[in-house]
């Protein structure tokens, strides 16, 4: 009786934390633009987008483009063929980004991704930004370094360039036999290639944006 009742405190907590996806708090959107992945820029420690997550990620001074664009392209499979969604290819995304550097001398982050959006005229932007893309070390069954992921997206309103969504995914993997609680995103009993921990990241975060249907396991 008593292991009973622990369990169902354990699982009324659960269901209390547990936070629906109530579009009723977010504003209606006919269309959003979804910029490709940025990686973080060479020396940077702290922007303006990773002050938006209070300084919890710890930036990665080496992440490559490479990296950003392997996660673009996680990011557009998932958001492919959902008309609510036009994902910008990259040359355009380049050449949006050049003409409002240009005319934006000094605007936040936030102002120039804003000033895109009404370019593209859509209600809102998607842009995303990698911290962190470390691969594993080792094999899928040794390391001696396991994969290490982080990045961010948020979700800026046109044209005020205000916040209205945000995630983000910050994971080193580890051992299960250190965390079993994280066997849903590792999956099988092995060590994950970072783009491996990243497409699971992905869909992790995706899974709490309101705008989308969670994408299938």
């Amino acid at each position: 009786m008593k292991k009973f009742i622990i369990l169902f405190l354990i699982g009324f907590i659960l269901a209390s934390c547990a936070k629906p996806r109530d579009l009723t708090i977010y504003p209606p959107l006919k269309k959003i633009a979804v910029l490709p992945f940025e990686p973080v820029c060479p020396g940077q420690k702290e922007d303006e987008i990773t002050c938006t997550f209070a300084g919890q990620i710890t930036p990665d001074n080496h992440v490559s483009l490479k990296a950003a664009q392997k996660l673009t392209k996680l990011l557009y499979q998932y958001l492919e063929g959902k008309p609510q969604f036009y994902l910008v290819p990259e040359n355009q995304a380049l050449s949006l980004w050049a003409e409002v550097l240009s005319l934006y001398t000094g605007a936040s982050a936030y102002k120039l991704i804003a000033e895109i959006g009404k370019r593209l005229g859509v209600d809102a932007v998607l842009y995303g930004k990698v911290f962190r893309f470390r691969e594993r070390e080792g094999t899928a069954f040794s390391v001696v370094r396991p994969a290490s992921v982080a990045f961010a997206l948020v979700l800026i309103k046109v044209p005020e360039g205000k916040i209205i969504w945000r995630g983000w995914f910050d994971e080193t993997q580890r051992p299960l036999s250190e965390n079993i609680l994280k066997i849903k995103l590792y999956g099988k009993i092995r060590w994950l290639t970072a783009e491996e921990l990243a497409e699971r990241g992905l869909k992790q975060v995706l899974n709490k944006f309101p705008y989308l249907n969670p994408p299938k396991e």
